[in-house]
């Protein structure tokens, strides 16, 4: 029962990464039309937004509102939230990376992260690392297999690496936000994986 009443808790969380997929698609439309540089200022003109909003929260004591409150992890309470890193590492990841594999780096914050905890929590198990799951960690390492299968079918030495890496990193980011660390681990593997491949001919 203890579990189940964690797990109903634990999805209107994990619902917030499809905010994610917001972010891919409104930086891939705005793209399309009016290039790239105006994409990632879009996209940081939104970041600018939540960091109002966390400095009137923090700073000010502001209350949120009764369903996004109950978003907010007890340890975010008095720090940046997820939002904020999410949106910060959209904004890396595009910059910096090939648009699929800034892609397939943020499929694996939406899907395999949320994986992992759903499964991680439902099914319990042994531990991995603190309060991750071996199940957890096999949950969102499926899921972040199959998205890459999905983007990239013909380059599974590419997405392998990066799901491995998104998998592992999400294991052991604890102090740190994993919104954050995911994407920018997963896809510079992919840069490495690609340029190495490039390299080689393969």
């Amino acid at each position: 029962m203890a579990n189940l009443s964690k797990l109903q808790r634990e999805i209107p969380r994990k619902l917030f990464h499809l905010f994610g997929l917001v972010l891919v698609l409104w930086y891939s439309v705005v793209t399309y039309f009016f290039g790239k540089e105006i994409g990632l200022i879009s996209l940081t003109g939104l970041l600018l937004v939540f960091m109002e909003i966390e400095y009137v929260r923090l700073e000010h004591a502001m209350t949120l509102p009764g369903r996004l409150a109950s978003l907010v992890r007890k340890h975010e309470r008095d720090r940046v939230t997820g939002a904020v890193w999410l949106t910060a590492g959209c904004i890396i990841s595009f910059a910096v990376f090939e648009y699929w594999i800034a892609v397939l780096s943020f499929l694996f914050v939406i899907f395999g992260d949320t994986f992992a905890s759903l499964v991680g929590i439902g099914l319990g198990g042994r531990k991995l690392y603190r309060k991750k799951s071996w199940a957890g960690f096999l949950g969102g390492l499926s899921a972040n297999l199959m998205c890459g299968w999905i983007i990239m079918p013909d380059r599974a030495l590419v997405f392998v690496p990066m799901a491995l890496t998104a998998s592992v990193v999400e294991v052991f980011t604890s102090k740190l936000d994993d919104n954050f660390t995911v994407p920018l681990f997963a896809g510079f593997v992919g840069f490495l994986m690609t340029s190495l491949l490039a390299v080689i001919g393969v």
